[in-house]
């Protein structure tokens, strides 16, 4: 046994110290443990007094005061202590919920766009757009692979193809490397005119619109709106009709 067995039982880094050293010799004053452990008098002191408080250490009085590891059954009861609090926090959380949600549903205004950046923000998003069973996009760029790589969409691809999804492409006319398109007869793509080539890329997907800036310090804003939703796709559809087929001989 060590500090980091006790540590797992909820003892915090200090208490485990501490009690670990009064195990050992049984009982032993405050200035003993302070040799013994070789930290400041304080910090005995404080996390005597605590574990004092969790039932496992107890004092007396004598010339000097000394202390006493209790029997090991008291890591017991103080677990115990623990769940027993902790059914209690659950009980009272479940009485207030109704309460909360009626607060979050009197509100007027209502979140509907969220902001991610990084990659790691890319990621989480394009995480969930790969579990959709359908999903539109406008305006595919050479700088998604630059920021995320070509391993990323390859496998990218690939769950999209083990998922089912449904999708329409409109790729921008510049875009040139085609390697990355995968035998998915779910996948369905056009290209762009020249003059309607994307600055962002845009995602739809569930009642939601992605909006991906692939910069240097890339950013996605999605957008958790119906009537938005239904804005971009009216707008996809329109883009999709002036486009011309590309990559035909991939599907």
């Amino acid at each position: 046994m060590d500090e980091k067995d006790l540590e797992k039982l909820g003892l915090n880094k200090n208490e485990a110290k501490v009690y670990l050293a009064l195990i050992y010799k049984g009982q032993a004053t405050a200035s003993e443990l302070v040799k013994s452990i070789g930290v400041h008098r304080n910090i005995v002191y404080d996390n005597l007094e605590k574990l004092i408080d969790k039932g496992l250490v107890s004092s007396i009085n004598d010339t000097k005061k000394i202390f006493i590891a209790q029997n090991p059954t008291a890591i017991i009861e103080f677990l115990e202590s623990k769940k027993t609090q902790v059914d209690t926090e659950i009980t009272l959380a479940k009485n207030i919920i109704p309460d909360i949600n009626k607060l979050l549903n009197s509100q007027t205004a209502k979140q509907e766009a969220y902001i991610f950046r990084g990659v790691s923000g890319l990621k989480k998003v394009l995480g969930e757009i790969v579990q959709a069973k359908q999903s539109w996009c406008i305006g595919i760029t050479a700088l998604s692979i630059k920021i995320l790589g070509d391993t990323y969409w390859k496998n990218y691809n690939l769950k999209k193809k083990e998922n089912k999804t449904e999708e329409w492409l409109l790729w921008n006319s510049d875009y040139k490397d085609v390697n990355l398109l995968n035998n998915n007869k779910r996948s369905h793509h056009k290209i762009l005119p020249k003059e309607l080539n994307q600055v962002t890329e845009i995602i739809i997907w569930n009642n939601k619109v992605a909006i991906f800036a692939y910069s240097s310090q890339p950013i996605v804003i999605v957008i958790d709106n119906t009537e938005i939703f239904n804005m971009y796709k009216a707008n996809f559809n329109f883009l999709w009709k002036l486009s011309k087929e590309k990559f035909k001989e991939q599907n």
